[in-house]
């Protein structure tokens, strides 16, 4: 398995997708909760239960199939779900490192309504805590500068190192 951590604007998702198109298993989960759930208050609100259903779904998803599974995470609310597949599979994890400037450029002009928010200040604050909490913490084995090369070139790197 491999997961993809970093901040909001960091690559993650469109990173996620190029591994899904060369053969790894790749699913959007903000787009799911958005249907089950309506929207990010609401899945923050119900977050006593609706974490545990979305963290159950990701892990019946990973073993459902034997091909390598990716999924993204900022690491602050999944902070446990990670833990747990650190402990339990052989999960290799891969940081995205990106400045405030340039992560909030992208998530200003990505397309609307396909993540928990669209709102700028709102994935500033997550942008924050991800570097004060998760990124000192966070065990990873490779960590990769997302401002310096394209998301193709990324994906490349991540299927070398990652894949057997």
């Amino acid at each position: 398995m491999v997961v993809l951590l970093g901040p909001p604007g960091s690559g993650k998702s469109t990173v996620g997708a190029l591994l899904g198109e060369r053969g790894l298993r790749w699913r959007e989960w903000e787009a799911m909760i958005l249907e089950r759930w309506g929207s990010r208050d609401a899945f923050v609100a119900d977050e006593r239960r609706a974490l545990p259903w979305l963290h159950d779904e990701i892990i019946r998803w990973i073993d459902c199939e034997d091909e390598i599974a990716v999924i993204e995470s900022v690491g602050l609310a999944d902070a446990a779900l990670l833990d747990r597949l650190e402990r339990d599979a052989s999960a290799f994890v891969v940081r995205f490192d990106v400045t405030e400037a340039v992560a909030m450029s992208r998530v200003g002009q990505r397309p609307q309504h396909q993540h928990l928010t669209d709102d700028v200040e709102w994935n500033r604050a997550i942008w924050r805590e991800f570097y004060d909490a998760v990124a000192p913490s966070r065990r990873v084995d490779l960590a990769i500068d997302a401002e310096a090369m394209p998301a193709d070139q990324i994906a490349s790197h991540i299927l070398q190192r990652a894949t057997p």
